[in-house]
């Protein structure tokens, strides 16, 4: 161990005592005042330096805090928007119950309420949905199926016991008896066109027929009673020096919207 200069120990405090004494009877007061201005830039370049450190510190702090937050948030409305789509899913799914409820209380007919559980989408001409009802509930071929709002969605095709495959009133597939309600109740029989609209044809150039004018089943169908809204008129296609003249309907169902369908009953 070394030993330790107790003489050099006692020369530097004797200095150190000496510059304070010297400090307190300001004769170093001069001295003082110019090494503070050469030190002065020095100082200042380390405060700056420090303050920098300082800031981006609180910086790269603050950036964790607001990105927690953000992340936080971010999370939350996630949260609530899937909580309000569910709650807008209930809401739709009740209001179309109700609608369903009044139109079967209008109508008198018996109806089985169905949901749609499949979609063929590879043939737009002849598209079709299934349903989960089938034989067991009522449902048979040929059977109207309606939206909620009483209008014409499709028409049974198969069924089995638990379900049923539906054509689209759109589709190619689908026929129904219909009557054009004009002054002379023009009747015949419309199909789908396509998978886009619906079409009547063969209709006598005699006929006069509007654009706007309702198309509903003309009840001539077995299984389907007459009333029942198809769509209305949307272009009258006549030719001259020809027999017959064609209708094109435009259905009044939302298909892409519709997640619950009626069906009614024979009777």
């Amino acid at each position: 161990m070394k030993k330790v200069n107790w003489k050099r120990v006692g020369y530097f405090g004797a200095v150190i005592g000496l510059l304070i004494f010297l400090h307190y009877l300001k004769v170093l007061a001069p001295l003082e005042s110019r090494l503070h201005s050469a030190l002065n830039p020095v100082l200042g370049r380390f405060y700056a330096a420090g303050a920098k450190v300082r800031l981006l510190y609180n910086s790269q702090t603050d950036r964790r805090d607001l990105a927690s937050a953000a992340e936080e948030l971010t999370h939350r409305v996630n949260r609530l928007t899937e909580e309000n789509a569910r709650l807008k899913a209930l809401e739709n799914e009740n209001e179309t119950l109700r609608e369903f409820l009044k139109f079967k209380n209008n109508n008198g007919r018996k109806t089985v309420l169905a949901a749609i559980i499949g979609k063929s989408d590879l043939d737009q001409a002849n598209q079709t949905v299934m349903l989960d009802r089938g034989s067991k509930d009522g449902l048979a071929l040929g059977l109207a199926v309606l939206n909620e709002d009483g209008h014409i969605f499709g028409k049974v095709i198969d069924t089995t016991e638990n379900s049923a495959q539906v054509c689209l009133v759109t589709s190619s597939q689908c026929q129904f008896a219909v009557a054009i309600q004009n002054k002379s109740r023009t009747i015949g029989i419309a199909k789908g066109d396509l998978g886009l609209t619906v079409k009547m044809e063969l209709i006598p150039q005699s006929e006069v027929i509007k654009n706007g004018n309702v198309v509903v089943t003309s009840g001539l169908e077995r299984n389907i009673p007459g009333g029942i809204v198809v769509g209305s008129v949307s272009q009258v296609i006549k030719e001259n020096n020809e027999l017959w003249q064609d209708a094109r309907i435009e259905p009044m169902i939302g298909i892409d919207d519709t997640m619950i369908v009626s069906v009614l009953l024979s009777k």
